[in-house]
């Protein structure tokens, strides 16, 4: 990402709108994103319509239609999602949210170890916190979006996040709560997409899959994460063998996007220690 190409496009494009973007009032960080460009920005002024830190997502896909609509969704529904401060296509502005972003929050204390018992007593409750909230957020998201039109015997359709990651959400440890971001997209479908998809961040990202032989303590957080979601809404239906054929062909996405040479990975090779009884 060229940030000084950004930083001089924005100043070009939105100088009208909100003076205080100007090459010498704003610093600009980059934010990891998949499709489009997340930056963080800063004003060394204040601007008299925004806060001091914000969001800047500039959109590439047609998606941003379909992003603005649910966060809006979602505010209206009571969950923790930024707020929308500005939009001129293709740059939205969204809200700082407090907190540490739950990959890392999850990951760096996993570090060196190989079971969720190496960790001291209050770091492993911290991380069971987060991914229950975390269940219990999807699982919210899940009930209060099911998509009645498409019900279909056994099955729960729902608004689903889409290709769901930890780096979608932010934690804030000191009130236990989760905020969720990008929305983008989202899309009608099983609501054990997100489940799997969440299953494959946890055991995607490093420590995981790809750096042990045998990553204990993601396997122990996907059984925790799976026995919270499906205890807040118990009416909806666990099919294993959806859930493992979906994280199998998730593992084997992350592993051609990463280009990683890691080879396709089976079913019985990953899925034995993930429990069948929630």
């Amino acid at each position: 990402m060229d940030l000084q190409k950004i930083k001089n496009k924005m100043v070009q494009d939105l100088r009208e709108q909100i003076p205080e973007i100007n090459e010498d009032n704003i610093q600009i960080f980059e934010v990891p994103s998949k499709k489009n460009s997340v930056i963080q920005l800063k004003f060394k002024t204040k601007p008299s319509k925004l806060p001091n830190e914000v969001y800047v997502k500039i959109f590439k896909t047609e998606n941003v239609a379909n992003e603005i609509n649910i966060l809006n969704r979602l505010k209206n529904q009571k969950f923790h999602v930024p707020s929308i401060l500005f939009f001129q296509k293709p740059y939205l502005f969204l809200e700082k949210v407090q907190g540490t972003n739950l990959c890392d929050f999850i990951n760096e204390p996993l570090k060196e170890t190989e079971n969720l018992d190496d960790l001291d007593s209050d770091t492993r409750t911290q991380i069971i916190n987060s991914v229950e909230r975390l269940a219990e957020f999807i699982a919210q998201f899940h009930e209060k979006n099911f998509v009645r039109k498409r019900y279909k015997g056994k099955k729960k359709f729902v608004l689903c996040k889409g290709d769901t990651r930890l780096r979608d959400f932010i934690y804030d440890s000191e009130i236990n709560e989760i905020y969720a971001v990008d929305f983008e997209d989202a899309y009608e479908g099983n609501h054990m997409d997100d489940l799997a998809w969440i299953c494959t961040s946890l055991l995607d990202t490093d420590p995981g899959l790809f750096e042990m032989k045998e990553p204990k303590h993601k396997i122990d957080l996907i059984n925790i994460f799976l026995r919270k979601y499906y205890r807040t809404n118990p009416n909806f239906p666990f099919e294993f063998s959806y859930l493992a054929e979906k994280i199998i062909e998730n593992l084997n996405i992350v592993i051609e996007r990463r280009n990683l040479p890691y080879g396709v990975v089976s079913k019985e090779k990953l899925i034995k220690d993930i429990s069948k009884e929630i």
